[in-house]
């Protein structure tokens, strides 16, 4: 704001006496301020005096003598009011009289005849059925990782070249295994093609048992027999298969590896560098005693003066990757205790089994002498398969069931059109893990690595509890198969070398194998396996029903599955049942590790501890399905295919020219020391050189720093 000479003038004095006055009020606090700091402390200080108290009266838990006991409570009468009786009424029908049908409910005498009486009254019971609903669930669990490490520890400027193509390789062993995996993928876009694809899987699945049973009769070099004699390719690389086909497994037992055997423990056959190891308990055992909580530490005294020596040691880990599939179906989705189906009927249990590996090891000359180099734990790969059937119906009593007959009323439900009970598992883990380490050993100094012990978990637990019913009527087919699928691919092809010049006079161990592959599936069906041709009477009521008349003949009604029952719950579905349950479990692992050994270039340790693991990985598969099946009886009245399949692969790729080749000398090809001319932001950076000169501000869009301007 603009002002005149005059006002301006009185401004600026208004503000000078405004700081005057308020220089002046300052003062007036500080000289008040100052007196009462040089006044003297009129109250004197506390003085500390000791006080000694005592009591003659000592805490003996004193009990005052009180008896309190409260009033009990009260209790009041409750009047029961009873029902009204109703009189029954006595009405004579003649044979040519109908059923008399109440709301949702039908009844039915079993021998009418003239002088039969039907006795009915007004509280006559009205049920109500509901039917169950589809279900179709699709879950695919997917774990995807790669962890490829560079590790360079006191060897100066190194350039270290892959040896090799794991990658490659790891891709050929995958698809290696897919060839003996005769189930595919399907796409489900309608019902009927879940029918579909259990009957292609059938059929698959028998051509896959008859090509195997083939090649066993009259094995050939490469082929899938006992004989592990496989050719050697150009490349030096074979691969050997074992297949076992067990085509009616359940009832026998376990199956370990293709025959029965007692059940392995995981935990007992897990790698002893793995995360899945549990720790061993407290010696003590039990929780700690309350207080006694605190930490123990543990020390040492060192007395005098002098040179304090320190552990040289180096351990190196790049294995230890546990990959872990786990997921258990139980399916209750439709129970009952007789299937009547008017189409086929098709039942197939399979479990199939596969694990690929490659172990295939190249370690160098300079470390061969080490202990654990060449004793030392190979990959073990385990197939475990069980299937069981209980059949409930059989196990059921008879006594009081033949004193009370057959029943006479029944209620029907309706499902117009199918009904689907899916459940699809899909669970995979996918890891990479090639690490590259060019280490050495220091004085003085303990250096630990690790570069593994990367972990995938998929898990699941799936109930479908759905309803039961005493008769099912089908008027299309009948689909139930339980499938599993287990696979593992395992690359774990390491080279352990040492760099010229390297030498150690300390203790050393290479641990390159010790890995574990695990399959381990059960299939548990509860009810009848059998079945049978569909009687007249089962097939007359299903055309009944199709046509909207909802009866049940005697000879329906006298079937031995319902002896001991008052009354029926009865489904009725138009179309087709298709159940299939499907779980679906991938474990692929790439583990092959480079490692080359050198001497610090600083100072060196000759005398140091080396310890190596390049392996201990753990890749495990656990599948159950627990599938509940009718109870009593399958009457089909099309055709009937039944058939429970085992299939269990062990597929060893070999790479020979590694496992002969001297690792020293593959290490000194890929290992290029670099001089310090040799490397540097230019070299670190081959764009470098592209980058804005450095006196140009970041800030200045002009180049020529506005010069200009």
């Amino acid at each position: 704001m603009y002002l005149d000479r005059i006002s301006e003038a009185i401004a600026h004095f208004i503000g000078l006496f405004q700081i005057a006055a308020e220089q002046s009020r300052l003062r007036d606090d500080y000289l008040e301020f100052k007196a009462r700091q040089a006044a003297p402390d009129l109250i004197p200080p506390d003085e500390h005096l000791p006080i000694a108290f005592q009591s003659p009266y000592d805490f003996n838990n004193p009990d005052p003598g009180l008896h309190y006991v409260p009033a009990g409570p009260a209790l009041e009468t409750q009047t029961v009011h009873a029902e009204p009786a109703y009189v029954r009424m006595e009405v004579a029908i003649g044979a040519e009289v109908p059923p008399v049908v109440y709301p949702g409910y039908l009844a039915l005498a079993p021998h009418i005849s003239p002088t039969a009486h039907h006795t009915g009254h007004s509280g006559a019971p009205v049920f109500e059925l509901q039917p169950v609903g589809s279900v179709a669930v699709h879950v695919a669990q997917i774990n995807s990782l790669f962890d490829n490490d560079f590790v360079n520890i006191g060897a100066g400027n190194v350039d270290f070249h892959p040896i090799g193509s794991p990658n490659l390789a790891l891709e050929t062993l995958h698809h290696d295994a897919l060839q003996f995996l005769p189930v595919q993928s399907p796409s489900f876009g309608a019902p009927s093609d879940i029918g579909s694809f259990v009957a292609e899987t059938a059929a698959s699945l028998d051509r896959f048992a008859d090509a195997v049973s083939k090649m066993a009769e009259d094995p050939t070099p490469g082929s899938s027999g006992d004989d592990p004699s496989t050719p050697v390719g150009a490349d030096g690389i074979s691969v050997y298969a074992h297949v076992s086909v067990v085509t009616d497994p359940v009832g026998n037992g376990t199956y370990v590896n293709g025959q029965v055997a007692e059940k392995p423990e995981l935990d007992d056959k897990l790698p002893a560098a793995s995360p899945l190891v549990h720790e061993p308990a407290a010696a003590n055992g039990g929780d700690p005693e309350p207080g006694n909580v605190a930490s123990t530490v543990t020390g040492g005294t060192v007395h005098g003066e002098g040179v304090v020596s320190a552990d040289t040691s180096v351990e190196l880990s790049t294995g230890g990757n546990a990959l872990v599939n786990s997921a258990t179906v139980t399916n209750a989705a439709l129970a009952g205790g007789v299937f009547a189906v008017a189409g086929n009927h098709f039942s197939l249990d399979a479990i199939i089994q596969i694990n690929a590996w490659s172990d295939s090891d190249a370690i160098g000359s300079s470390v061969n002498g080490w202990n654990a180099a060449t004793h030392q734990a190979a990959t073990s790969a385990f197939n475990i398969a069980e299937m069981v059937r209980i059949d409930a119906g059989a196990e059921a009593g008879s006594d009081h069931q033949a004193a009370a007959g057959f029943p006479s009323s029944w209620v029907v439900t309706e499902i117009s059109g199918d009904f689907i009970s899916l459940n699809w598992i899909q669970q995979l883990n996918f890891i990479i893990d090639h690490d590259t380490a060019v280490i050495s050993s220091s004085f003085g100094v303990t250096t630990q690595v690790g570069t593994g012990e990367n972990q995938g978990f998929n898990g699941l637990s799936i109930a479908d509890l759905g309803k039961s019913y005493d008769l099912v009527l089908i008027g299309g087919n009948y689909y139930d198969a339980n499938i599993i699928s287990q696979t593992n691919v395992l690359l774990d092809d390491d080279i352990v070398g040492a760099v010229g010049g390297f030498h150690s006079s300390g203790h050393g161990s290479v641990s390159t194998g010790d890995n574990l592959l695990w399959n381990n599936a059960s299939i548990t069906s509860i009810g009848t396996g059998a079945a049978e041709g569909l009687p007249n009477g089962f097939l007359h009521a299903i055309h009944e029903f199709g046509n909207g008349n909802k009866t049940l003949s005697s000879d329906v009604l006298n079937d031995s599955a319902f002896l001991g029952l008052p009354g029926l719950k009865v489904l009725y579905i138009s179309g087709s049942i298709y159940d299939l349950q499907y779980i679906h479990q991938t474990n692929v692992l790439g583990d092959a590790d480079q490692i080359a050994l050198a001497m610090n270039s600083a100072s060196p340790a000759i005398d140091a501890d080396w310890s190596i693991t390049t392996g201990s990985n753990a890749l495990v598969n656990s599948a159950q399905i627990v599938d509940v099946d009718p109870g009593s009886e399958i009457y089909v009245g099309g055709d009937r295919y039944t058939d429970e399949l085992l299939v269990q692969t062990d597929i060893i790729r070999t790479d020979h020219l590694l496992e002969t080749r001297d690792a020293d000398h593959l290490v000194n090809e890929a290992v290029a020391f670099l001089s310090d001319d040799m490397v540097g932001p230019a070299h670190e950076d081959p764009v470098s050189h592209l980058k804005d000169p450095l006196d140009v501000h970041p800030g200045h869009s002009d180049v020529m720093q506005s010069v200009i301007s």
